[in-house]
């Protein structure tokens, strides 16, 4: 993904700030917009994301689990883990679009996306077993 690419991905969503989808009706809207369209740290993030994501298989359609589990806040830790950074909510939804993923939304504000159900359920047992390890060593 270059900045071309992530500036075409968030035209489609013009409601998309790092914080994720956000009421174009709220104060702080314009100011954080501008800012995820034109800080490269967001970008950076994207690209971080994308090489995650690009490993994760897709469903044909939405399940009830996926619009549950498959969303920035239940997967926040996992993804910023593998990525290696911290990765915003709208990174992670260019990223998801970029690797081909679909989104729903649900109340307006919550994207969620079509990642297989089977290999994110593994994903995330996997990384929860790594947290509890790194828990009981005190890292």
């Amino acid at each position: 993904m270059n900045r071309k690419t992530f500036e075409h991905i968030i035209s489609r969503i013009p409601h998309l700030t790092a914080d994720g989808l956000m009421d174009i009706s709220k104060p702080e809207f314009a100011l954080k917009r501008r800012d995820f369209v034109r800080s490269a740290k967001h970008l950076n993030q994207a690209i971080a994301a994308a090489k995650y994501l690009q490993s994760i298989g897709k469903s044909s359609r939405f399940s009830r689990w996926q619009r549950t589990n498959c969303n920035h806040n239940v997967l926040k830790d996992l993804v910023q883990w593998s990525a290696g950074q911290e990765i915003s909510e709208g990174a992670f939804i260019a990223a998801a679009l970029h690797s081909g993923f679909t989104m729903g939304v649900q109340d307006g504000t919550v994207a969620y996306f079509n990642f297989l159900v089977p290999q994110m359920e593994y994903e995330l047992d996997q990384f929860n077993k790594v947290s509890e390890l790194r828990r009981a060593v005190g890292y």
